[in-house]
């Protein structure tokens, strides 16, 4: 059980530090800020979202248990990194580029409420 715990520990501590840092990077690009191109800020989403998978993949493991709301957050995961590849890769206008930041956002914290109230609905169950 000491494990499930700091397993869980490590995995909310990445879902935080992923969060935040997509929203410093989202401020960067909005801003055009050269920041963006520093070596650090390119190689540690990486390294923070590979610990976030690699915790959550210990905690199914742990758990012995693989519910439904966990196929949803695998799901909009998926959704998430797409909805962050259009805006710092693909989208073109300032615009285009907020839109999909807000959305991204939106699903992040659509995840949480799913992991949080353990439902495929999240808060809406």
């Amino acid at each position: 059980m000491t494990s499930y715990i700091a397993l869980k520990h490590l995995h909310m501590t990445a879902v935080a530090l992923s969060g935040l840092f997509f929203l410093i990077r989202g401020g960067w690009l909005l801003q055009n800020s050269p920041q963006l191109q520093a070596k650090w800020v390119k190689i540690s989403p990486h390294i923070i979202d590979t610990i976030l998978l690699l915790s959550a993949i210990g905690l199914l493991v742990v758990g012995h248990q693989f519910p439904v709301w966990v196929h949803v957050k695998i799901t909009l995961l998926i959704v998430y990194i797409g909805l962050g590849v259009m805006a710092f890769k693909k989208a073109k206008t300032t615009n285009q580029k907020a839109g999909f930041l807000v959305s991204a956002m939106m699903v992040y914290m659509f995840i949480i409420s799913v992991a949080i109230a353990k439902s495929p609905l999240g808060f809406f169950s």
